[in-house]
C-alpha cells in the first residue's frame, strides 16, 4: 500500500508538465508564424531572434552540404562572413505530428560569404518541436535544385 501511495504522488508531480504541454498541439498558423520569424531574421541577420527561435541541439545543413551546429551558425552572422538576401518561401508543405512539426517547400537564395555570392533554387526541409519555451526549430536542410544552363 505504501508502494502504491508512493507511486501515485509521483505520478501527481510529474503528470501535470507533461500533460500541458500535451495540450497545446502545433497547429499550421504557429509553424507558418515560427518559419516567417525565421526567415525574416534570415535576411536580416537578426542573431537575437535566431537565437531564440533556435533550439539549442540545432543543425543547419547547407545546400552546399556544410553542416553546422547553432553556435557555428548564429557566429558567421555575428561575425559578418554570411549574410542573406531576404528569404521567401514558396509553395510550403506542413506535416504535424503531435509536438513535432515538418515544413516543406522551396526559395530563392542569395548569399553573401567573404569569398563568393551564391544564388540558385533550394528546396528545404525544416524541422521543429513544441518546448515548454515555445516552439523551437531544430533542424534546417537545403538542396539546391540545378538550374538549366
Amino acid at each position: 500500500m505504501k508502494l502504491l501511495l508512493k507511486v501515485l504522488t509521483l505520478i501527481t508531480l510529474i503528470a501535470p508538465p507533461f500533460a500541458s504541454l500535451a495540450n497545446q498541439l502545433l497547429s499550421d498558423n504557429e509553424i507558418s508564424s515560427t518559419v516567417k520569424k525565421w526567415s525574416d531574421a534570415m535576411g536580416t541577420a537578426d542573431v537575437k531572434t535566431l537565437q531564440s527561435l533556435l533550439d539549442d541541439r540545432y543543425i543547419h545543413i547547407h545546400g552546399t552540404s556544410l553542416v553546422e551546429s547553432k553556435a557555428q551558425f548564429l557566429e558567421a552572422f555575428s561575425n559578418g562572413t554570411r549574410k542573406y538576401d531576404p528569404i521567401t518561401i514558396e509553395d510550403p508543405k506542413i506535416r504535424i505530428f503531435n509536438q513535432t512539426a515538418l515544413m516543406n517547400g522551396h526559395f530563392r537564395l542569395k548569399a553573401y560569404t567573404k569569398d563568393r555570392t551564391l544564388e540558385g533554387v533550394n528546396r528545404f526541409t525544416l524541422v521543429m518541436t513544441n518546448s515548454p519555451q515555445g516552439i523551437k526549430i531544430i533542424s534546417f536542410q537545403a538542396t539546391a535544385i540545378p538550374q538549366p544552363k
